[in-house]
């Protein structure tokens, strides 16, 4: 039994032994559909896809709630293990591990006032914010490589407006204190939805980066092993069907009626599985 049992490690491809009493804190806040308490519980794509891991990797979870641009802090010194949904930056190469594993893309995208939808020219980001545009940003958020070279230049950075939380860019939007807000489109339709105020809010035909997002892992409390064992399992959730499973779990295969509102102007399942 002891021989069978090393061979089915051998055969996994990582030692579950080597993480049998590990703990992995992972950070979450309210970004439907990835994140969201449901009955108590907090559920969502990026929740479910780490528990499904951690268990196959045989390690607890904890999950933290915290801002943006807290988390990234937090990461940086290993206070917590792991962000979902991060951009590649040379920045956070420098703190974090990047996963290898790219599993599905919701595109960042413009939303603007319906009011503003007729007069809208879908021009670049940068010639927005040259004819005055104000735009409504979290901190420390990377929404595309333009936007990170924009924010470095003042002509272009007095426009920006920023807090922490999206909830509140949503309602100066909807106020006319912002003129725009990038999000991830599902996150945006989701939440726009959920505040009442599709009537007021749409998605426009600007899409401000299609870049995937990775999970990452910090470099001060987490092995480059580890990092490397959480990849083949994310790939393993891939090729068995397990992480497509979980995604049209709250996206594709549910009948929420904010989901046929988006699929209605989308034509499709606003997320692609790669």
């Amino acid at each position: 039994m002891r021989q069978f049992a090393l061979v089915l490690v051998s055969f996994l491809g990582f030692s579950a032994s080597s993480y049998a009493d590990c703990d992995i804190s992972l950070r979450w806040d309210d970004d439907p559909p990835y994140f969201m308490v449901q009955e108590g519980d907090v559920v969502g794509i990026d929740a479910d896809l780490v528990r499904e891991a951690m268990e196959r990797l045989g390690c607890g979870l904890s999950l933290k709630k915290l801002p943006w641009a807290r988390a990234l802090l937090e990461l940086r010194d290993g206070r917590v293990d792991m962000l979902s949904g991060a951009y590649r930056t040379p920045e956070r190469e420098q703190y974090a591990y990047y996963s290898n594993v790219v599993g599905l893309v919701s595109p960042n995208i413009l939303f603007i006032r319906r009011s503003d939808e007729a007069r809208f020219d879908p021009v670049g980001l940068r010639e927005l914010l040259k004819s005055g545009f104000r735009l409504g940003a979290q901190i420390n958020v990377s929404y595309s490589d333009e936007y990170n070279a924009l924010i470095q230049n003042p002509d272009y950075e007095k426009n920006i407006q920023y807090v922490s939380r999206r909830e509140s860019l949503w309602k100066m939007l909807a106020r006319n204190r912002v003129d725009g807000v990038v999000a991830s489109r599902l996150t945006g339709l989701y939440e726009i939805q959920a505040l009442g105020l599709s009537g007021m809010i749409t998605s426009s035909s600007m899409v401000v980066s299609n870049k995937p997002a990775f999970f990452v892992s910090s470099k001060a409390s987490v092995s480059s092993e580890f990092v490397a064992d959480f990849d083949r399992v994310l790939q393993a959730m891939l090729d068995d069907g397990t992480y497509a499973a979980i995604v049209n779990r709250y996206v594709c295969g549910t009948g929420d009626s904010w989901l046929a509102e988006a699929q209605a102007d989308m034509g499709t399942c606003p997320l692609a599985i790669r």
